[in-house]
């Protein structure tokens, strides 16, 4: 009897610690502030993700992200015809739900894109690809993944970043 009580007593404690005080007002996130140099087209209410990405001099003297703006934008535009499950700018991770390429209904693809730096290089960018085939009953198992595609995704997201910056002027 006494470790059933114990246990109930344990259970109701870890749920009081889970509510929320009232009175206490949730935390808000605020936009860090436009850097002075922008255009009037980047000119909005708060700015935009990309504009906090965006460098405003050497590393040091940035309050941005520590992504690099160009990666982060070429790899969205590159995985764009994919449904996107999990998106950070501020950590550098897009993560795509499963996707069924029309041509092969039978394999799932799945990407994730790690930015790993504020500057426009290969090695500030990490793809992983995972692969999925549908077996006769129906399930799902993995399958091994060409490392020439993932070779071939990093290379696109690599010349759409080059491309972007050069059209920003950069």
């Amino acid at each position: 009897m006494t470790s059933k009580f114990v246990s109930i007593a344990c259970a109701a404690l870890m749920l009081t610690a889970c509510g929320s005080d009232p009175e206490r007002p949730a935390p808000t996130v605020e936009a860090p502030p436009p850097a002075p140099t922008q255009t009037a087209q980047t000119q909005t209410p708060g700015g935009s993700v990309f504009d906090w990405l965006g460098s405003s001099g050497p590393t040091d003297e940035r309050k941005g992200v520590a992504v690099n703006a160009y990666l982060w934008r070429a790899s969205l535009d590159t995985l764009s015809f994919m449904p996107m499950e999990q998106t950070d700018p501020f950590g550098g991770t897009i993560k795509t739900s499963w996707y069924v390429p029309p041509a092969t209904p039978s394999e799932r693809l799945r990407v994730a894109v790690y930015i790993l730096d504020s500057r426009l290089r290969a090695d500030a960018l990490r793809v992983s690809v995972f692969k999925e085939a549908k077996k006769p009953t129906g399930d799902w198992v993995d399958a091994t993944v060409d490392p020439e595609t993932v070779t071939k995704l990093e290379n696109l997201i690599l010349n759409k970043a080059r491309e972007l910056k050069i059209q920003a002027g950069d």
